[in-house]
């Protein structure tokens, strides 16, 4: 394999990875290390098959192994920084994005990349520098954008924040859904929309407090959500109309539906929450009356205070490790003789001692089991979950335990979305401590 056919393979892989066809790249890039074993570009492109298939500890290794044959390299040390930042190690994430624009002072993606480390550990002003950083350098990185929006919301900057948030829909992680003809909306009134869900049930109970604004001013409003979130939604907001279709490509009920506009339900409170004033903070989930009845007979007759605890929460990427309780961690409620605890975690890897578990309702493909679960409840503690945001969305009293490292939404004092819902920041202190303190 001479120089020339060696570029011309290498060009193949890195077509093969922009299409994300990482099955078909492996084993090119194989063959490739079989002759040529310390090629810097071919052992980065092993690395970033791996850092796709979310192996980071994998890619960790073969960049490492790339930088010592080219450690001038700026795609390198940024890569490096990448599979550290997937590992949860933002600290050391952050110093090779550093070295990446030490290179390259115009390297936008270093910037970027570190701003993310930076959002992840909460630093609010350091990434917002880092993020205009980046936009400098190229002013339509979707990443940064999004990142800026996380840093301005987190500051209570709400205006400053949906700007940038908006700009981010399309990007990775805020995919836009096309219906027919219909452009994005913008706030105009007496129009017909459609409004679908983003990411998680979490974040469609969430944003979905933005939902009686836009039918208020709205002519029609479609609702296409999760298939989970289905019944709830369509209790709860009766005056639109709610399609639990959102993951399917072509469903049957638009065959004969025109729209005006679309919107993605994050992209709701650019229109409807400017400043502290527009957040009305009232209770706009209703659940199934029939299912509420059986719980509360179940729980009067226990005689006791009723509580539901979130344990754990999250993915890698969205600070699983913090956000993780254990049985000693619970241990000031588990003893006391007044509450029955009930589990409201979705998946559940090891029960706890002294803890109720119902998971014909929190594991329910109907997410109304869970919400009738959660609305006779006598409050809530837990993890951030999207059992907590039902729960304060419901008006049911929830104890939300903020990790030291936090989303935007929970970095202000208060939570502004919902009036029922108390912030409990971990800060320095262990779980134990911080549940020793509150008060149920």
């Amino acid at each position: 394999m001479d120089k020339q056919e060696l570029q011309n393979i290498q060009l193949a892989i890195q077509d093969l990875l922009q299409q994300e066809r990482y099955e078909d790249a492996l084993p090119i890039i194989n063959s490739v290390l079989e002759e040529h074993p310390d090629n810097a570009a071919t052992l980065n492109f092993l690395g970033y098959t791996w850092l796709m298939g979310d192996k980071p500890a994998m890619a960790y290794q073969f960049f490492r192994r790339a930088l010592q044959e080219n450690p001038g390299n700026k795609s390198l040390w940024c890569n490096l920084g990448r599979a550290c930042h997937d590992l949860g190690n933002y600290d050391e994430a952050i110093k090779y994005f550093l070295k990446a624009a030490e290179i390259d002072n115009g390297y936008a993606m270093a910037y970027s990349n570190g701003a993310a480390s930076l959002v992840h550990i909460s630093q609010w002003k350091d990434a917002e520098e880092s993020c205009k950083m980046a936009l400098e350098c190229d002013p339509n990185d979707k990443n940064a954008q999004m990142n800026l929006a996380h840093c301005y919301l987190a500051q209570g900057r709400w205006q400053e924040g949906w700007k940038e948030w908006s700009k981010s829909l399309g990007g990775q992680f805020r995919k836009e859904w096309h219906y027919g003809d219909e452009t994005r909306w913008e706030g105009e009134a007496g129009k017909d929309i459609i409004i679908y869900g983003e990411q998680g049930l979490g974040d469609e109970i969430f944003f979905g407090s933005c939902l009686p604004d836009a039918i208020a001013i709205s002519n029609k409003v479609y609702i296409d959500c999760d298939p989970k979130l289905e019944g709830l939604f369509r209790r709860s907001f009766p005056e639109a109309e709610v399609h639990g279709t959102r993951k399917e490509e072509h469903p049957e009920w638009l065959a004969d539906k025109k729209f005006d506009h679309r919107c993605g339900m994050g992209g709701l409170p650019e229109f409807f929450r400017h400043n502290s004033k527009d957040f009305p903070r009232e209770t706009y989930l209703v659940a199934d009356p029939e299912r509420r009845k059986m719980w509360r007979a179940l729980f009067d007759s226990w005689g006791k205070t009723v509580v539901g605890i979130t344990t754990h929460g999250g993915m890698r990427h969205t600070n699983k490790k913090g956000r993780k309780l254990t049985q000693d961690d619970l241990e000031s409620l588990l003893s006391r003789d007044d509450l029955i605890l009930i589990s409201l975690d979705y998946e559940v890897d090891e029960k706890i001692d002294g803890v109720k578990y119902f998971p014909f309702a929190t594991q329910s493909f109907d997410y109304d089991d869970t919400a009738a679960l959660i609305a006779e409840l006598d409050a809530v503690i837990g993890v951030n979950t999207t059992a907590q945001h039902c729960a304060a969305a419901l008006g049911v009293k929830t104890i939300c335990l903020v990790p030291k490292w936090h989303q935007w939404r929970y970095a202000q004092p208060s939570m502004p979305w919902y009036r029922h819902m108390t912030l409990k920041y971990q800060d320095n202190k262990t779980w134990k401590q911080v549940i020793e303190s509150v008060n149920i």
